[in-house]
């Protein structure tokens, strides 16, 4: 058994590689069915993401090269790009890197849970496919308990690393977002997580502003919550009911001036704002930080908060290696057993071959030697069936004794004199 891992993922190439390697879910049978039927593997599993194209194969028949050409017949990639791009693991460190891939330690955003669900619906689809054997399915298993021991006995997911998640965090530490009213000014992917994580902390209500309303509304769809979308004009008379301002867009000036702000405050009573700039350049001026009752940060500020969480989720990263080489050594284990068990029924079938052979000796006595009793008939064929059954491991004997290995002759015969005497009752 050689399990292998091959792929391209988002370290070894960009963007527009790893779209050209990816495929498509409704290529995924037919990729499995021959891999699988026709005796390429006796089993695969398919994982395809934005960040990464991975195959986990399980004793692969054919030259890599074979299979490099039906990785491009079912994806937009050349012979040529794979060869430039892709890594290749086998045994041990294939499944490594599949243990580090599932708990995140080999994602791109370093600890992110999402890797897992993809994994396990990779592994499903397999299953479902008929392309699943017994050696991939005891290492998927052992991945997905290995990741979960690293999430829940280490910090790799206790701390925030995206600046989207952070903001949000920081509104949730001033108030509680039940109650308060955001702003979000832009509609681009940045401002849409943030959007997604302040409806998990149950925001009581959305505004969006953006300079084109259709892609705002549109965002607003995707999100499936009542949300109010308006121009970029309609700021100043939002900022008076917001509690929570996070802007992000690609303006080349600042969106919210000290004086608009002010006025904000004085029709708000001066109920205090929490504003976040995450856009480069700044949307909010730099000045609105002098107001009393509006708390501004910058996306360098948040740029600092990740920066040191992500030096706290890099320290467990670290701690998880021990949790990878321990599952390592656990996977040699169970493999060592799988070869021993293989090896066993390889034995067992070896003696019931020698046992038919031996009652069908024993009938053709016991019909023509007549003059033979029973007791020597028996004799006769147990005699026979002992040497050819110790005939084999005679000659290993003598083998080892001539290559000089005699520890392991020493315990073979220390087994056999030392087995328990059993009476025939």
């Amino acid at each position: 058994m050689t399990v292998i891992a091959i792929g391209i993922n988002h370290k070894a190439a960009p963007v527009e590689i790893r779209e050209q390697a990816s495929v498509l879910p409704e290529k995924v049978p037919q990729f499995l069915h021959t891999l699988k039927n026709n005796g390429w593997a006796t089993g695969a599993v398919i994982l395809s993401t934005c960040n990464r194209t991975e195959f986990y194969i399980d004793n692969l028949t054919v030259p890599v090269q074979d299979f490099f050409a039906l990785w491009t017949e079912h994806a937009k990639i050349s012979m040529e790009t794979i060869e430039q791009y892709h890594y290749y693991y086998e045994n041990n460190d294939a499944v490594a890197h599949l243990l580090r891939v599932t708990a995140g330690l080999d994602s791109l955003i370093l600890g992110e849970p999402q890797i897992m669900g993809q994994l396990r619906n990779a592994f499903e689809y397999s299953k479902q496919a008929d392309a699943l054997c017994k050696t991939l399915n005891r290492l998927f298993q052992l991945a997905f308990q290995t990741a979960k021991k690293i999430r829940t006995e280490t910090n790799i997911g206790a701390y925030t690393i995206s600046v989207a998640y952070t903001a949000v965090q920081m509104a949730k530490q001033i108030f509680d977002l039940s109650e308060q009213r955001a702003l979000l000014v832009g509609a681009g992917e940045t401002i849409e997580l943030v959007a997604e994580h302040l409806i998990e902390a149950n925001i009581q209500s959305l505004a969006i502003a953006n300079r084109t309303e259709n892609r705002a509304k549109e965002m607003s769809t995707r999100l499936a919550i009542p949300s109010t979308v308006h121009a970029l004009e309609a700021i100043p008379e939002l900022l008076e009911k917001a509690d929570i301002v996070i802007a992000s867009t690609g303006a080349p000036f600042s969106l919210i001036s000290k004086e608009m702000a002010a006025r904000a405050l004085k029709a708000r009573r001066n109920k205090p704002i929490l504003m976040v700039d995450i856009a480069v350049p700044r949307d909010i001026d730099a000045n609105v930080n002098e107001l009393d009752d509006i708390y501004l940060y910058s996306v360098d500020d948040l740029n600092k908060i990740v920066e040191k969480n992500y030096q706290s989720r890099e320290a467990a990263a670290k701690e998880a290696e021990t949790y990878i080489q321990r599952s390592v050594s656990e996977w040699d284990d169970w493999l060592q057993l799988a070869d021993l068990s293989v090896h066993l029924q390889a034995i067992f079938h070896y003696v019931d071959e020698q046992k038919s052979v031996t009652l069908r000796k024993a009938k053709q006595l016991t019909h023509r030697e007549q003059t033979q009793s029973m007791d020597d008939v028996i004799d006769q064929v147990v005699t026979q069936m002992s040497n050819r059954v110790l005939h084999p491991l005679i000659n290993l004997l003598k083998t080892l004794e001539q290559e000089g290995d005699s520890e392991t002759v020493n315990k073979i015969l220390a087994h056999y004199t030392a087995a328990p005497k059993h009476k025939i009752r």
